[in-house]
């Protein structure tokens, strides 16, 4: 999906998600951030960098905040917009439902 949204709209995504409620949970075990250092300086462009940002979104969506208490995140209309833009219809049901990934 982040292949039709620009870099704009994906990094203020992604700030939004890691300013308001924290970086993913696990980012340095679960999810490895050498790989997208490792795709950015192979191919530094906005369009690998907007990769890089929604592949962590979709992180973020999967695992949920590093610091998530009581799962408050999931009611932000904001989050649910993002959540809306990058995930999968199936994806974005299990978040409105609160399942577990």
């Amino acid at each position: 999906m982040a292949d039709t949204l620009t870099y704009a709209v994906v990094r203020a995504d992604h700030e939004y998600l890691w300013k308001v409620y924290g970086p993913a949970n696990d980012m340095t075990g679960g999810y490895v951030e050498e790989g997208d250092l490792a795709r950015l300086l192979r191919a530094p462009t906005r369009a690998t960098a907007r990769d890089c940002y929604a592949n962590q979104i979709a992180h973020w969506f999967h695992v949920g905040p590093e610091t998530d208490v009581g799962g408050g995140w999931r009611t932000d209309p904001k989050v649910r917009e993002i959540a809306a833009r990058h995930l999968c219809e199936e994806g974005l049901a299990r978040l409105l439902d609160g399942i577990q990934f």
